[in-house]
């Protein structure tokens, strides 16, 4: 992916906090299932973008999460689009595809 692509997919997660699962472009979903062992940088920040725009857009400007709260918020989310990525790849049906991607409830149980 390069940096224009990058770029690209940040202001979709600015502007989309509530952007469901089965609309990830797949080319998300494929760099977080090959990003290794942790996200990347990129993944990183797309995340953690979406995921305060969706606190956001959902409490108001009054919720400033805390930093570990989002850190913790990256990594489920990045499992979550390893597992989409699998389910897409397979065709196997994920019970999160309606869900809001950059949400994390749910996710700790």
């Amino acid at each position: 992916m390069d940096v224009e692509e990058e770029r690209a997919y940040l202001q979709l997660a600015m502007d989309n906090p509530n952007l469901l699962c089965w609309e990830v472009p797949e080319d998300v979903l494929q760099a977080a299932s090959y990003a290794g062992d942790e996200p990347n940088e990129f993944l990183r920040t797309l995340l953690a973008t979406g995921y305060t725009q969706w606190l956001l857009q959902k409490h108001g400007p009054r919720i400033r999460p805390l930093p570990e709260q989002v850190d913790r918020a990256v990594l489920v989310l990045w499992v979550r689009a390893c597992s989409l990525y699998t389910s897409r790849m397979t065709g196997r049906p994920d019970e999160d595809w309606d869900k809001p991607f950059f949400s994390d409830e749910g996710l700790y149980d």
